[in-house]
Formats: structure tokens, C-alpha cells, sequence
């Protein structure tokens, strides 16, 4: 699957949204313990400055809520209809 970040157009392969959330917390500006702790802290982060509610409970439903932000676009990685 491709995951990209729309508003800052990158874009990062993986099958899973734990790994993605590790590539977003690795590239942050801010150095975060661990995935938990960079969730909590961008969720944080979109309330207070863009009015945004995204959860922090866990990986998927952080993933489902930036996609419902439309900060996130998840697309197939597979090419010619799905087939290759």
C-alpha cells in the first residue's frame, strides 16, 4: 500500500499502518519515544492548531481519522488493475 501525507505530498510504501506511523514519528521534527507518545503528541498538535479531531487509542483508528481529516490518502501499490 502507498500512504501519502497529502499536505506535505510524501508518500511512504508499507503493508501496515504500524509501520506507517513509525515512518511518520522517525520523521518528525521532534524526537518522540515511541509511536504512542508522537500520536498523542500530533493529535495534540491538530486539535490545537487546525480544529482536528483525530484519535490516539491506537494505529488504526489514528490512520482511519487522518484519512477522514483528508490528510492521509491510501492507495493499492499494485499496478495494471489491481493485477501486478
Amino acid at each position: 500500500m502507498k500512504y501519502t501525507l497529502i499536505k506535505r505530498n510524501k508518500s511512504f510504501k508499507t503493508t501496515s499502518n504500524s509501520d506507517f506511523v513509525n515512518w511518520m514519528r522517525k520523521t518528525d521534527l521532534q524526537n518522540w519515544e515511541d509511536n504512542q507518545d508522537f500520536m498523542k503528541g500530533y493529535a495534540y498538535r491538530k486539535s490545537t492548531f487546525e480544529k482536528m479531531d483525530i484519535r490516539s487509542d491506537n494505529v488504526d483508528v489514528f490512520v482511519e481519522d487522518l484519512q477522514k481529516n483528508n490528510l492521509l490518502k491510501i492507495e493499492s501499490s499494485k499496478g495494471l488493475f489491481g493485477l501486478l
